[in-house]
């Protein structure tokens, strides 16, 4: 979902510069503004597109597995796990707008984009070593990074039996600053 909807945000953005649209809006909007709206509008899109996904993949799984998931989803620990992939999905969406604003347009930017499409997909990269060792060196350094540690704690705090609250703290308080930081470099 993340990938889905960031090219639409990147692509959107770029279009929207290309086609001039961004300046007419800016006579009535501050920049800041316009940008805040295309993240959080687009972070929206993705949750509810995420929600339609699990209203139809929850049913299925139910009947096909004859498996009642819903009582390992309503638990208390799948509140925070949602906090980080929400805040996690919105610090994507503030990265793909704010770089699709820079593209000038989008038949130039088709090495770029491949690149910047890599970017979701780093924590899949370290999913091994944070698997072989959650408590590890390199997950925990991934915990704190804000375009990993989504990814890194959801698989951390899904293998590990006690939970380390000070890090967990930690890692949202740094995913918050850099969504936020991110929002206003956009």
């Amino acid at each position: 979902s993340v990938v889905i909807t960031g090219m639409m945000t990147f692509q959107s953005a770029s279009q929207e510069k290309k086609e001039k649209v961004s300046e007419m809006i800016l006579s009535s909007i501050t920049p800041s503004q316009l940008m805040d709206g295309k993240i959080i509008g687009y972070f929206v899109l993705g949750m509810v597109q995420v929600a339609v996904w699990i209203a139809i993949a929850l049913p299925l799984i139910y009947w096909r597995l004859d498996f009642n998931i819903l009582s390992y989803l309503l638990v208390p620990e799948t509140l925070l796990l949602l906090v980080f992939a929400g805040a996690g999905y919105l610090l994507f969406a503030a990265l793909f707008v704010g770089l699709g604003a820079t593209v000038e347009d989008m038949a130039t930017s088709g090495n770029f984009q491949g690149i910047v499409f890599m970017i979701p997909w780093i924590p899949f990269m370290l999913a091994a070593p944070v698997i072989s060792d959650p408590e590890g060196m390199i997950a925990r350094i991934a915990s704190f990074f804000p375009l990993t540690s989504p990814g890194i704690m959801l698989l951390r705090l899904a293998m590990i039996e006690t939970w380390p609250w000070l890090e967990i703290v930690i890692s949202l308080l740094l995913l918050f600053v850099g969504t936020w930081l991110l929002m206003k470099l956009a």
